[in-house]
């Protein structure tokens, strides 16, 4: 399994037999064998999340689906699946559970091929100092925890998870909570908003809670990839 970073939230893993797109908005995409399965995912309508082109740009693969979360407003067409929250679904060889956002839409856990990838979508922390009342904070709390106990102690071997520079020093606040609630072996952080030092903060800022775990530096797998 090869990861490919895109933009933003968005990346390209690559399997032996299927390539899974996640989150694409804008950036270029890399080359994709047009002849195996491709699954476009798309978390949310958000606009740094979802880009209707994605149909114009797949157009010419002769096995492509679109996996969307239910709240992207859209045309019905046979190769679309609509997602709800908290949901189980089988699609060809890819089991798929769904988790519901803290945000908007849904985060999502792939499992195909012997690896079980999780991809957070907007389904973070999002508490910011200074700017919410207690109860929107408490509010916020308890979704974002009742999430995570649904994930807890499930074997991940890559998730995609924001962190989020806008958070100021609630920045890590999700990630770290995600990462102590799974069994996690890789972490490719997104939602960055091109500010890829808090990669390197966040692991001089977590040194114990990552002895175990590999965070990728996800914009450097852009020009190449990272295997797993």
């Amino acid at each position: 399994m090869k990861l490919k970073y895109i933009y933003h939230s968005g990346f390209l893993i690559e399997f032996d037999e299927k390539n899974i797109i996640f989150d694409y908005y804008k950036g270029d995409i890399p080359y994709i064998d047009s002849e195996k399965k491709l699954y476009v995912v798309s978390t949310h309508s958000h606009r740094d999340h979802f880009n209707e082109n994605i149909f114009e740009m797949f157009k010419d693969f002769k096995n492509a689906k679109y996996l969307l979360s239910d709240d992207i407003e859209i045309e019905e067409r046979e190769a679309i699946c609509f997602l709800e929250g908290r949901k189980k679904y089988c699609i060809d060889d890819l089991e798929i559970e769904t988790f519901e956002s803290t945000d908007l839409g849904i985060a999502i856990l792939i499992t195909t091929e012997g690896k079980t990838i999780y991809h957070g979508g907007d389904l973070n922390w999002w508490t910011w100092h200074g700017y919410e009342t207690q109860e929107e904070y408490d509010s916020m709390t308890e979704r974002f925890f009742n999430e995570m106990k649904l994930l807890k102690n499930r074997e991940i071997d890559l998730a995609m998870v924001a962190l989020d520079p806008r958070q100021g020093d609630r920045y890590d606040w999700g990630l770290k909570y995600f990462i102590e609630s799974t069994k996690t072996k890789y972490i490719a952080p997104m939602h960055l908003w091109d500010k890829y030092e808090f990669i390197d903060k966040f692991k001089e800022d977590n040194k114990e809670l990552l002895e175990d775990i590999e965070i990728i530096d996800t914009h450097k797998t852009a020009a190449n990839h990272f295997e797993i």
